[in-house]
């Protein structure tokens, strides 16, 4: 009689570990560009779970990831963004290929001079970029004095347009859009996908903003693309890591 007590007292102490065990799968899979080409440094991630990056032949694999329906997000600079729905079995592994496809225009490292009378309007280094926990590249526009966010529908979900506080137009209700440029190049972030979809906080060095024409400097002028309403210029991790982001020179 004290034998089956003991080993039931067992059984009851072993059940939750051996049902624990089983509540939860893994995930595991290939990011590779349009081409079949693999992509490393891909950031993938499933709430809940902690980040992974995919390694130099694509590959990547999450573990601990709770039983039922998920969204998988893959992100990379220079694609857009991947919401993929996943089904994760318990005890089991989930094997998916993610494709991304490039963003619009291509990133290219470039170097910059500011001039002393040019100065940015605003400017934020990486680690002050750091200091702002920002969840999206958007959260560190609101820091700065005259930026607006306009709610639009999006191609992929509810998206903001970001614009300065100024009036265009002879109603003068609507906000000035801005222009983006991303490592030097004009970026064209449209009312369907938001700068948010190609930029993440953990990429960017640098960022300039200029609230109007008068501020911007003349390699950033571009009156075919609205340059007169404001310029944001974002400097990313792109060949070189380890080179400063630019800096204005002070007088």
């Amino acid at each position: 009689m004290h034998v089956s007590t003991v080993r039931r007292s067992l059984l009851s102490l072993l059940l939750p570990v051996q049902i624990g065990a089983q509540v939860t799968g893994k995930l595991a899979g290939t990011v590779v560009s349009e081409d079949s080409t693999p992509l490393a440094e891909a950031r993938i991630q499933i709430a809940g779970t902690g980040m992974v990056l995919s390694g130099k032949d694509g590959r990547f694999r999450l573990t601990g990831v709770s039983h039922g329906d998920h969204v998988l997000e893959v992100r990379l600079l220079g694609y857009r963004k991947v919401l993929q729905p996943v089904k994760i079995r318990a005890g089991e592994t989930l094997y998916v290929r993610v494709v991304l496809t490039l963003a619009p225009v291509p990133l290219e490292a470039v170097e910059i001079e500011a001039e002393p009378a040019l100065l940015p309007a605003h400017f934020f280094n990486r680690q002050e970029i750091a200091r702002m926990q920002p969840r999206v590249f958007t959260d560190v526009l609101r820091r700065v004095p005259g930026v607006l966010f306009q709610p639009t529908p999006g191609a992929f979900g509810p998206n903001e347009m970001v614009r300065m506080d100024r009036t265009i137009g002879i109603a003068g209700a609507r906000g000035c859009p801005v222009l983006f440029y991303v490592n030097g190049t004009p970026f064209p972030a449209t009312r369907d996908v938001s700068i948010n979809e190609y930029v993440v906080p953990e990429d960017i060095i640098a960022i300039e903003v200029y609230n109007g024409s008068s501020q911007v400097p003349p390699q950033f002028q571009s009156n075919l693309l609205n340059a007169r309403c404001g310029v944001i210029v974002i400097w990313t991790r792109v060949g070189n890591e380890d080179d400063p982001p630019p800096r204005p020179r002070e007088e």
